[in-house]
């Protein structure tokens, strides 16, 4: 009895792991990529709520669409919001270049500017 209990926890903790290390890798295990702002957007008021304010200030940021290419020429379709502000944050231009470190789901560190000089060869094309 006792072999059977252990041969199935082995067995959960194995797939526990599998599944741990799958959610891992497609959540956080990052590349660098590369982005163009293709369109302006708005600034958008936080909404956690009604009349959602924080010492009487309303806060907002932007939201972003943005086509990522890796260096290995991957394309991926990831939203980025900036962080909240009572002023707003600082708005990308259309034109601008990124660069962040991005997952399978998600933007992980980033983004920030690059100059398009910068920018791989391979990549630039895809972007433009």
């Amino acid at each position: 009895m006792k072999k059977v209990f252990g041969g199935i926890a082995a067995v959960l903790v194995v797939i526990i792991g599998f599944w741990g290390y799958n959610y891992w890798r497609t959540t956080y295990q990052t590349t660098t990529a590369y982005a163009k702002v293709t369109t302006v957007t708005k600034k958008k008021a936080v909404e956690n709520g009604k009349d959602y304010k924080v010492n009487g200030q309303q806060y907002y940021y932007y939201d972003y669409d943005l086509t990522w290419v890796t260096a290995s020429g991957d394309t991926r379709d990831l939203g980025y919001e900036t962080k909240q502000a009572p002023d707003g944050p600082m708005p990308y231009a259309q034109g601008q270049y990124l660069t962040a470190k991005i997952s399978q789901k998600r933007v992980v560190a980033g983004p920030s500017l690059i100059d398009a000089a910068k920018l791989p060869a391979s990549v630039k094309a895809k972007l433009n």
